[in-house]
Parts: structure tokens; C-alpha cells; sequence
């Protein structure tokens, strides 16, 4: 215990509480319950008389938290003896690697005896009123029928605040299908240490347009940009969930988490990987086991079966047993030379890839990295020997593979703020910083939190308009320089002032912000490998005319040549 929190403990002492207070408080901090195996969160009496001081304390900067291990929780109403049994078995593996394994349980009658399980799978079960006094609820509410609190809420609630000892915290829908222990081992070593979000996709909106998809619900909460992912598995980081609850604590609720983590990510400037090994969870589709055995290092959703789950799972092992599987780098570094003599690109591509699935997962993090730089050194060498774009996209998606790199952070929407954006960026931080003092909700509260969501509004629409001034000035200093000048188009394409839309990603000022690209220079033309590939997506709003954007050509993403096109301002969905 360090010496802040011994000085936290006497102050308690001194506040006039009992010992016993004392040691519930102590035993909040450095564990999550007294019974490891059932830990039911609801108030006790010691909660009661401890409960302002604790929350109080726990959110001081002076408690400081060991914080050693990760956490994954699967998210479930009522847990099937399949999902137990697999969760067992993820345990025993996980503990080797400091992950301990909990299972949320939405259903507070289920009966945690019947759960035949050891202390290494940890059930949890939160009662909705624990919920409603720290406004964790609506995570996944759109109203209608849906539920105000359910497991998303409790689990979002207890690893922010219940128990900090967690330094990356997973949480899983039950039907993520898992195809072996490994693969969760090794996405989580590969990533957890140096990302905020881990999350399957990363679709940008980047002027907060609400007319589509639940966008709407992003309006009051929010400036733009906002951004977007399925969220059936999310990883998140201790400081990203640090901030998850001051959001929530000002808000009064947590926002629908599909653009939630993804938004409040780039308003703190903290860092997102999407993984290609989460591609594959999707809102709903069908998948078969050949799906599963090409691609043996993704997570799936949905599989609801958990039957056919567990059915999968041994026969990938026994395939796994049965067939050694290599992958030579010698021989795929002639590929640039022989690409002419192979008959078929495709089937090649798809034996390669699998190969290099098939033995990814044992791979160290540091040959993870050094994987990613051959398959880019490989990719400019047969870029300089004029091999076909099929065959250079396919080896810089093997890189992807080996290793995906953060994304981009996004540029400022505007470059210089109207004194009516300042007054109002002024105005919600001061009703922000109002609300924070009060410790429960109230009727002021709630009187401030609507304030603070007006504000929130008119501030997006002076955003926006300033935005399109700003569009204004640039499309007229652009349109003089291309009437005055005989410049080539090579040249005018290194402008700083052209907003740049790369099929699946965005990026503005590549030339004066290019570290998220790897250059590659053939010849005079400038060219890029453009690492986002299809994991982000941006959504485009302009008026009154014609803007002049620049677009690269790619195939899967990978950047090849550049050239202009005049497109209608409509809301556009690239």
C-alpha cells in the first residue's frame, strides 16, 4: 500500500468511521469483492455510512492503484454451461499472461451455484439502482423496447470505478466467437500495452452530420468529428475508461456505445488500433466454418450457437495437429520477379495468406514489427519493378496482417475559432466543471446538463459554419492558383490546402502530415502506402457549390496514383 493511501485510511478513521468501514474501503480498493467466485455489487451496510467518502477518495489523485494485471468480461444475461466451460478454459490460460476472466450476469436471480466453475472465472451480477447512482445507463438503448440497463451498463461501471486494478479491460458480447485461447493471447499482448480503443472499425463523420443511421443521438453530446464501430468486443485502456466516467458523470448517462468510445477517443486524443483480426465482427452474417478455418486469428460475431462454437473450436484444433503449415520468407521475397509465371493471383494470395496465419499467433510481438517491415520493404520493391497492383496490395495487406498501426489522428476542423466558438467552448467547461461538483444528481443537475446540451449544439453549428468558410476561402485560393499558374498537376497535388479523401481513410495535409504514411518515391511521382485500408470511412457534408477535392486511386486501400474531381456537396458517404 503505498503511503497516499495510508493517509487516505487515517483520514477515514479521523472522518469518524469505524474500522470496519475502513477495511471495506480497503478491501474495494485491492479486490472486488469478498467472495472471488460470486461477487454480487449492491449496497451494504458499510457501504452506506462509507459510501460519499469512498467514491470521493477513490477519484483523488492521492489513491494510487498497483495496477499489474488486464481483465476480460464476457457481457451475458444468463450464461449457457457452453460459455462456462469455455470460459474456464480461457482462464486457465489467460492467468499465465496476468488476464483474469469475469462473466457479467444481467440476470440478478441466477444462481451462481449452479455455475460449475473455479475462482479463476469471476461471476458478477449488479443490482440497477447501483447502476442509477453512478449514471451508468443506456449504453445500448435507442429506445423502444430496449432495456435502460443491462450488462454494458454494469460492466462499463465496475471496471471504471468499482475496481480500478485493471490496467486494459476487454468486454465481450457472449456470441463473439473465440476460435482458440491463443488468438485472444496474442491480440492482447500485441496491442493492449500501446492502444486507448481497440475496436473492429473506425468509421469517421467528420462534420457531425446527423441525418443517417443513429447519429441523431450524437447531437447534444458531442462536437463533431464523431466516429462509429459494431462494438460487440472492445478493448479499453485504464486511462480511456478514466475517461469514460467523466463523461458520463457530466452527461448523466453513458452514450450509445457503438459511437461513444470511438468519439471520445478522438476528442481526447488517445490512440485506436483496428486489428484485422476483429474485422470479422459484423452486425449479422452467416458464417461457416470454411470462413473460420481461412481466417483462424479473427474473432467472429455473431455465432449464437455456442454448441457449434465449441464443435469449431476442437476441430480447428485437431486440424492444427494434423498439418504442419511454413512460410518461407525467402520465397516470397522472389514474388515481385515471378508474379508474371503464376497462373492464378488469387489462389495464390489465399495458400500465402493462410500460411501466414496459421503460424502468426506464435510469433513474439517483436517479430510481429519485423514482419510488417519486410512485407513493406517488399511491397516498394515491387512497386520499383512496375509489378501489378494486385500483387502490391496483396503484400501490403500482408503487413496489416502482421501488424496494424494506430490511426491517424484527425486535423482541427477549423484552423481559426470565431469569438462566438470561443465564448461557447468557454461556456460548456465552466457548466461542466458546475456539474462536477455536485456528488448526486439533482434537479440543478439536470437544469445544467440541458444547458451544457444546447451549448453543445449551437457550438456544432458555428463549427460547421466556420468549416465551410474556411472550404470557401481555400476553394478560391485554389481556383486563382490553377487560373494563374501552369503548374503541373503533380505539383499542385503537394498543396497543403486540398483536402485529401483516400478511398477508405482520411487524411489532410499528407504533405506536411505524412507520419501516419510510408513514403515510397518512384521516380518524380510521390506515393503512398496508406495503412488505414478499409477500417475507416468518413462521411462528408458541404453546400452552396462545387468543392474540389483530391482523391488517390488504391485497390484494398493501398494508395497508388492522384488526381482531381470537381463532386457535388451532398452528404456524401465515401
Amino acid at each position: 500500500m503505498t503511503v497516499q493511501t495510508t493517509y487516505t485510511l487515517l483520514s477515514l478513521l479521523a472522518f469518524g468511521c469505524s474500522p470496519t468501514m475502513v477495511h471495506t474501503f480497503q478491501d474495494r480498493m485491492h479486490s472486488e469483492g469478498v467472495d472471488a467466485t460470486a461477487l454480487a455489487i449492491d449496497n451494504t451496510p458499510a457501504d452506506v455510512g462509507v459510501k460519499y467518502l469512498f467514491l470521493r477518495a477513490w477519484r483523488s489523485p492521492h489513491i494510487i492503484v498497483a495496477i499489474q494485471n488486464s481483465a476480460f468480461c464476457y457481457l451475458t444475461y444468463r450464461p449457457t454451461p457452453e460459455l462456462l466451460e469455455f470460459a474456464q478454459e480461457f482462464a486457465e490460460d489467460a492467468i499465465k499472461y496476468g488476464v483474469e476472466i469475469f462473466i457479467m450476469i444481467d440476470d440478478n436471480k441466477y444462481n451462481f451455484s449452479s455455475a460449475n466453475v473455479s475462482s479463476n472465472v469471476r461471476l458478477l451480477q449488479m443490482s440497477s439502482e447501483k447502476c442509477l447512482q453512478h449514471n451508468y445507463q443506456k449504453a445500448i438503448n435507442t429506445g423502444g423496447t430496449w432495456r435502460s440497463i443491462t450488462s454494458w451498463d454494469k460492466s462499463l461501471l465496475y471496471f471504471s470505478v468499482l475496481n480500478q486494478n485493471y490496467s486494459f479491460v476487454w468486454l465481450s458480447e457472449e456470441d463473439v466467437f473465440i476460435p482458440h485461447v491463443e488468438v485472444f493471447r496474442s491480440l492482447h499482448q500485441l496491442y493492449s500495452n500501446s492502444s486507448d480503443l481497440i475496436v473492429p472499425h473506425h468509421t469517421v463523420n467528420y462534420l457531425g452530420s446527423d441525418g443517417t443511421w443513429f447519429w441523431p443521438m450524437a447531437t447534444g453530446k458531442f462536437l463533431p468529428p464523431w466516429s462509429a464501430s459494431m462494438v460487440n468486443i472492445v478493448g479499453l485502456s485504464r486511462r480511456m475508461l478514466k475517461g469514460i466516467d467523466d463523461f458520463v458523470q457530466w452527461l448523466g448517462e453513458v452514450p450509445f456505445h457503438e459511437f461513444f468510445f470511438n468519439t471520445l477517443v478522438l476528442h481526447l486524443n488517445f490512440t485506436i488500433v483496428v486489428p484485422l483480426e476483429l474485422n470479422t465482427v459484423e452486425y449479422a452474417n452467416a458464417y461457416l466454418y470454411e470462413d473460420v478455418r481461412a481466417r483462424p486469428n479473427n474473432l467472429w460475431h455473431p455465432i449464437k450457437d455456442h454448441i457449434k462454437a465449441k464443435k469449431w473450436r476442437q476441430n480447428l484444433t485437431n486440424e492444427s495437429l494434423q498439418y504442419n503449415y511454413t512460410f518461407e520468407w525467402s520465397h516470397l521475397q522472389k514474388l515481385c520477379d515471378k508474379s508474371d509465371t503464376i497462373k492464378s493471383m488469387e489462389a495464390y494470395f489465399n495458400d500465402t495468406l493462410l500460411r501466414f496465419e496459421k503460424i502468426k499467433r506464435q510469433l513474439s510481438i517483436n517479430m510481429h514489427h519485423l514482419w510488417r517491415k519486410r512485407f513493406i520493404g517488399l511491397a516498394q520493391k515491387c512497386q520499383k519493378q512496375n509489378a501489378s497492383q494486385q500483387l502490391i496490395s496483396f503484400v501490403s495487406q500482408l503487413a496489416d496482417h502482421a501488424y496494424k498501426l494506430p490511426e491517424p489522428l484527425l486535423p482541427n476542423l477549423v484552423n481559426r475559432k470565431s469569438a462566438e466558438h470561443i465564448k461557447l467552448e468557454r461556456e460548456i467547461n465552466e457548466t461542466k466543471r458546475a456539474i462536477y461538483q455536485f456528488t448526486t444528481n439533482s434537479s440543478t443537475v439536470t437544469d445544467l446538463r440541458r444547458h451544457a446540451g444546447g451549448l453543445i449544439r449551437k457550438l456544432r453549428w458555428e463549427i460547421r459554419r466556420e468549416y465551410f468558410e474556411e472550404e470557401k476561402l481555400r476553394n478560391q485560393t485554389t481556383t486563382t492558383t490553377l487560373s494563374s499558374s501552369s503548374t503541373t498537376n503533380t505539383n499542385i497535388s503537394r498543396r497543403s490546402l486540398t483536402i485529401k479523401l483516400i478511398t477508405a481513410s482520411i487524411q489532410v495535409n499528407t504533405t506536411t502530415r505524412n507520419r501516419q504514411f510510408e513514403k515510397v518515391h518512384t521516380h518524380d511521382d510521390y506515393q503512398l502506402f496508406d495503412r488505414i485500408k478499409n477500417s475507416t470511412k468518413i462521411f462528408v457534408e458541404a453546400s452552396g457549390s462545387l468543392v474540389t477535392y483530391k482523391f488517390r486511386q488504391s485497390i484494398n486501400g493501398f494508395v497508388l496514383n492522384s488526381e482531381y474531381a470537381a463532386l457535388p456537396v451532398n452528404f456524401r458517404n465515401f
